[in-house]
């Protein structure tokens, strides 16, 4: 399971996600790169380690879920992306 960097959010997403696709968008217009893995494209066995490794890490598993360094992100919630990003 990836992580971001203090200067580079982490997304898990799914591809079919309205809220994700927003995030994304949101991402691009204000982050200064960031790194992308859509869940429901990876190959099953892949996708069962992940969620359960994302369960296991962060409580419960939604998308999007964007790391900002540890701390993690669950929904779409621009304030909150915004005030990770200000803090690195």
């Amino acid at each position: 399971m990836e992580t971001a960097t203090r200067t580079r959010p982490f997304m898990y997403g799914l591809s079919t996600c309205g809220w994700c696709a927003k995030a994304r968008a949101w991402l691009e217009a204000n982050a200064d790169g960031f790194d992308l893995v859509y869940v429901d494209l990876l190959e099953a066995n892949e996708r069962e380690q992940l969620v359960a490794k994302l369960q296991e890490r962060v409580g419960r598993v939604a998308f999007p879920m964007i790391f900002f360094g540890e701390e993690c992100v669950v929904g779409y919630q621009p304030e909150e992306y915004e005030r990770l990003l200000e803090r690195e």
